[in-house]
């Protein structure tokens, strides 16, 4: 299939695949015929994006052009090989592999292919991950003092204060935000499809719909950050507020009343980093997720118990927040046992 072709299947430009004769379909065939019988009404919107990125970027240029059912484990295991060589991390191959499973088990469910190439297939370790970027106390008082009076001073103190996903920040609208309770509601998140829209999707599971309280600071911090931004879109410099209207009133928006992207985020702080170090002062790259961590770090160093960290943080299971935090949580044992020594 041509790659111009291929972009339009992708883009939903041309009909759907009709099922022909089984051994006709190449692997990019298969993947539209796929998604759009299998996934299009079973998942969400976001993960759609996720599984056309992963497949765009990665699989349709080593596989995309090969038979479906000429493929084999070998060639397989050489993709995977050729991503690991590439210094590709591990969480991206696994990734891959997910979706190359999904697609492959419904091939040889439905007899599109004799056996199913995944099953002979074996993960390469590929690069670790980096250890988590985490603020120290001092780097977190730096980067607050440099803020002041910029554009990101309240949203960076926001994030630092509940350690939402950045998705979930750029996405709040007011009407999830109680003064009265002092409370935030996490009902929705903020993305960006690969044609540059913005849409709403539902919090990436279950335990990502959840409550936050706001630290009193916080919350009167917000409120008078509510009021400017009441102004500034009353008196008219707000000029694409209107455009984006349809995403609710954000808590957070450009000056010019558009939303925040995380490349925008990034290049933002990016930005302030280079100014700190032009000052004299090491601070090392830093990129909006490091916020979120950062939140939980302070919380477990402040003795908020891990359970309470993974409903704060929205995460699926208490085993995922311990397994993230290990290296916190080992060291505050380290102080705790200390105050049993007058014991002995």
């Amino acid at each position: 299939m041509s790659t111009k072709r291929f972009t339009n299947l992708m883009q939903g430009k041309e009909a759907a695949i009709s099922v022909r004769k089984k051994k006709d379909f190449t692997v990019d065939e298969w993947y539209i015929y796929w998604r759009d019988n299998f996934k299009v009404s079973t998942v969400k919107r976001g993960t759609l994006d996720s599984y056309n990125s992963i497949f765009n970027l990665y699989i349709h240029p080593f596989l995309g052009h090969i038979v479906l059912s000429q493929v084999s484990s070998v060639e397989i295991q050489n993709f995977y090989n050729e991503l690991a060589r590439n210094d590709y991390s591990k969480a991206t191959i696994t990734l891959i592999h997910a979706l190359m499973t999904n697609m492959f088990r419904h091939a040889y469910r439905l007899e599109f292919i004799e056996k199913n190439p995944m099953e002979l297939v074996i993960l390469p370790r590929g690069r670790q991950k980096q250890e988590r970027r985490v603020l120290s106390r001092e780097e977190q008082e730096i980067l607050l003092h440099y803020l002041v009076g910029s554009e990101l001073e309240t949203l960076v103190l926001f994030a630092l204060s509940t350690g939402m996903r950045i998705g979930e920040i750029t996405g709040l609208t007011w009407d999830n935000i109680s003064f009265e309770k002092d409370e935030v509601y996490v009902r929705e998140i903020l993305k960006k499809d690969r044609a540059g829209n913005f849409y709403k999707d539902v919090p990436k599971t279950l335990k990502s719909v959840r409550t936050i309280p706001l630290l009193p600071k916080v919350s009167t911090r917000l409120a008078a950050y509510k009021k400017f931004q009441d102004k500034r879109q009353s008196s008219g410099h707000a000029a694409k507020a209107k455009e984006y209207k349809f995403l609710g009133k954000l808590v957070f928006s450009r000056p010019d009343g558009s939303p925040y992207s995380d490349l925008q985020l990034c290049r933002m702080l990016r930005r302030t980093v280079d100014e700190i170090n032009e000052d004299g002062i090491e601070f090392a790259p830093l990129t909006p997720h490091c916020l979120r961590h950062t939140f939980a770090t302070r919380a477990l160093e402040n003795g908020i118990p891990a359970k309470v960290v993974q409903e704060l943080l929205g995460h699926s299971s208490v085993t995922l927040t311990l397994d993230l935090y290990t290296h916190v949580l080992h060291e505050t044992k380290m102080e705790e046992i200390q105050k049993m020594s007058s014991l002995f």
